[in-house]
């Protein structure tokens, strides 16, 4: 690929990313489009947050270079807010004329984590990644040393994220006792998980539907 193919890929992926998120927040509210969320109120839509869960998006670092997405659990009055909150920040590389190495990626670093520490004392267990069209064997260590994951494909992109939910869709199920609220959290996320296009394994969809609805009394 050429230059402007290269950076065309890259934004492909990232406005790709967007629509899913977009769709899947249109899901989570139960409306035709983001224009009609955006003209409620704000009690309604901090209603909405509180009962449904949130997923939303928006620009970050140097140049619009970063997507932190931000998730948030319908209202759980759990003490421990990291389980809450979760939020993936993406750095999207345009560098096109040779493979990222590991002098170039302090900047990139410094970038990411700018974003994540700012996360992190809001409350948030956060996830960084960065997009690139390609990197040296030893920016990718460097990286994923600093434990940024590395892609260089939407397909990636999105298993990695949906493996995320997985992995604490699994934890939800195995230490909650059932509750209407516990409900809420396992849709929420079983929502996020269908719409970036997989499904909940049967064994977990087996596993909440076996949940005991009055745990004192099972």
């Amino acid at each position: 690929m050429n230059k402007d193919e290269i950076r065309n890929n890259i934004f492909r992926i990232r406005g790709e990313l967007i629509e899913r998120i977009a769709a899947i927040k249109k899901r989570v509210f139960n409306v035709k489009d983001l224009l009609q969320y955006k003209l409620m109120p704000g009690w309604v839509k901090s209603r909405l947050r509180d009962e449904y869960g949130d997923m939303e998006w928006e620009y970050a670092g140097y140049g619009d270079r970063i997507l932190v997405v931000r998730l948030q659990d319908p209202d759980t009055e759990d003490w421990t807010k990291k389980e809450r909150k979760t939020a993936f920040v993406i750095y999207f590389s345009l560098q096109t004329s040779k493979p990222v190495t590991p002098s170039q990626t302090k900047f990139k670093l410094n970038s990411i984590y700018k974003e994540v520490n700012k996360l992190r004392a809001k409350g948030y267990h956060v996830f960084p990644a960065i997009v690139v069209y390609n990197a040296t064997p030893g920016a990718k260590k460097e990286l994923e040393g600093h434990k940024v994951h590395v892609f260089s494909s939407l397909e990636d992109l999105l298993a990695w994220i949906y493996n995320k939910l997985i992995f604490r869709l699994q934890r939800l199920i195995e230490i909650t006792k059932f509750t209407f609220k516990f409900d809420k959290i396992f849709i929420f996320l079983k929502n996020i998980i269908e719409g970036l296009g997989f499904e909940v394994p049967s064994e977990l969809l087996e596993a909440w539907a076996y949940k005991p609805k009055y745990p004192d009394r099972a």
